[in-house]
């Protein structure tokens, strides 16, 4: 049935698709709490609470996946970013990450290693849709920044996301 649909359709769909699921629990919620008798009464509540929940993290989700195609495919394995392009490719350990910076054209993501190493992923790559929790488990990272970054568009240069707090020696 999907030859009905145009494909800029269904990729819409599959990028908001998460976001109208909970969109459809917080909505069930709702109407459980407004028609249901008792218990259901506050299941219902309960219910709108943990859909609106998965809304906010749906909608951040969908603003970070990036659209087109790009070359390469990209893995977050064990604490590893792991890109392979065509062109060349690296892994880097989220734990030995330096910093994080969107190109200046908005299409690669820039990710330093603490020894200098500098991986560029496609942000359209294959796969990207991984990145969103790898990224989010980065301690001190601002995600409404990095979505707000990501919205902006094209810059003069590369911009910094996050960096890791140097640690200093107590001595």
């Amino acid at each position: 049935m999907t030859f009905f649909w145009r494909p800029e359709a269904l990729a819409t769909l599959r990028r908001w698709g998460e976001t109208l699921g909970a969109l459809a629990l917080t909505a069930l919620g709702v109407w459980w709490a407004l028609q249901g008798p008792g218990p259901v009464y506050w299941l219902g509540w309960l219910l709108a609470l943990v859909g609106a929940g998965l809304t906010l993290g749906a909608v951040q989700r969908a603003r970070f996946t990036a659209r087109g195609d790009a070359a390469g495919v990209i893995e977050v394995i064990e604490g590893e970013i792991r890109y392979f392009g065509p062109r060349g490719g690296g892994v880097i350990a989220l734990d030995l990450m330096q910093t994080l910076m969107l190109s200046a054209d908005g299409a690669f993501w820039l990710v330093e290693s603490l020894d200098g190493t500098i991986l560029a992923i496609p942000r359209a790559a294959k796969g990207n849709e991984a990145l969103f929790d790898a990224f989010a488990a980065l301690g001190g990272l601002d995600m409404p920044l990095l979505l707000r970054t990501i919205a902006q568009g094209p810059a003069p240069r590369a911009r910094a996301i996050w960096q890791r707090r140097s640690q200093r020696l107590l001595t």
